[in-house]
């Protein structure tokens, strides 16, 4: 994937976010509400759960294709997040070799369990948060994180970093091209020129971002985002989210995959 890809694939999500489904037309709060209480109730899992953590995939498993979210494009985004989450399973699979159980002749360390609890883990809550961009727009991410105690500053250094990346991607990717074309048989950046590359994108991006304050502020942006969350919730919003979370917490302390493989 090229830096113009990258750029184009962080605008997808926003794309998908101005779509028509019930998910979409719930109250921007109640999402972001349930998201943290989906997200806060899986990483409570003790780290040797792993039979615990499977039922909540039904979460993602029905939120997509309910808003209508394409698989692909969260799943290219997923996989961003596993190598930190690899890392930290393979220090679990050297450092904890304690005999868990055996399936026949293979003894399943102590160390499995726990990589496929952390990688479960991550994909849960990777994913609950990707559904959530991609069925609420970033602004309104932002304004309801201020509606409900986050600073302000913070939660517009959220939306900025994240609706700007793309910004910084397109400079790079012209910056790139630019090079290219002054050394044709070039595959990649010379180590040599990385330094000055790296300095000409950083003062790039500073005329960059002043550019668009300016035009920011030509459009009477005043240091705030103004989301359209302002209507009321309605009966389908306080079931979304207390439904999710009533499912969830119901979950965390039944579990599900025993109860059934034991009628199994």
């Amino acid at each position: 994937m090229n830096l113009y890809q990258g750029a184009a694939g962080i605008d997808s999500l926003e794309r998908l976010a101005m779509g028509d489904s019930p998910v979409h037309r719930l109250h921007p709060r109640a999402k972001l509400l349930a998201t943290v209480a989906y997200i806060g109730v899986v990483i409570s899992f003790p780290s040797y759960n792993v039979s615990g953590l499977v039922p909540f995939l039904l979460y993602p498993a029905a939120a997509m294709p309910l808003s209508g979210t394409p698989y692909k494009p969260l799943l290219i985004r997923l996989l961003a997040a596993l190598p930190f989450s690899l890392m930290g399973g393979f220090s679990s699979l050297l450092l904890i070799r304690e005999t868990a159980f055996s399936l026949g002749t293979f003894s399943v360390t102590w160390g499995m369990v726990s990589f496929g609890s952390i990688m479960l883990k991550t994909l849960l809550t990777v994913l609950a948060v990707l559904i959530l961009i991609a069925t609420t727009s970033f602004i309104e991410i932002g304004y309801q994180l201020t509606a409900i105690g986050l600073p302000k500053i913070m939660s517009l250094q959220l939306v900025m970093t994240y609706r700007y990346i793309s910004v910084i991607l397109g400079e790079a990717a012209s910056m790139f091209t630019a090079y290219i074309l002054r050394a044709p048989n070039q595959k990649g950046i010379k180590m040599k020129d990385m330094s000055s590359f790296l300095g000409q994108l950083i003062l790039r991006s500073f005329d960059r971002a002043e550019r668009v304050y300016q035009a920011m502020k030509c459009r009477g942006f005043q240091g705030t985002y103004q989301g359209k969350g302002r209507r009321k919730f309605r009966p389908a919003d306080y079931g979304y989210a207390l439904g999710l979370l009533a499912a969830a917490l119901g979950l965390r302390f039944f579990n599900l995959s025993v109860f059934l493989g034991r009628l199994l």
